[in-house]
């Protein structure tokens, strides 16, 4: 029988990357993912590298929400096309 991992690994980096690109400080992200900023502060840096799947998937759902929403044009912006 197969087990789901207790635990899934996290690029730092990455992360900290993706949270710049779209335009969050730490302390947005962290909030819409209900997780501390002291928590996915030490996710950025490399000194936790693994995290929990509930916790890891609204890290990432609301990191791919943010990023949806910075790509997404706003009504003004399709007007002026």
């Amino acid at each position: 029988m197969h087990q789901a991992p207790t635990t899934l690994p996290v690029d730092g980096s990455e992360l900290r990357r993706r949270r710049k690109d779209a335009g969050l400080e730490i302390d947005d992200l962290a909030t819409a993912a209900g997780i501390s900023r002291r928590y996915l502060s030490h996710l950025e840096t490399g000194s936790r590298t693994r995290m929990r799947p509930t916790r890891h998937k609204r890290l990432f759902d609301a990191l791919a929400a943010a990023e949806q929403s910075r790509t997404t044009p706003t009504r003004g912006d399709q007007d002026k096309e």
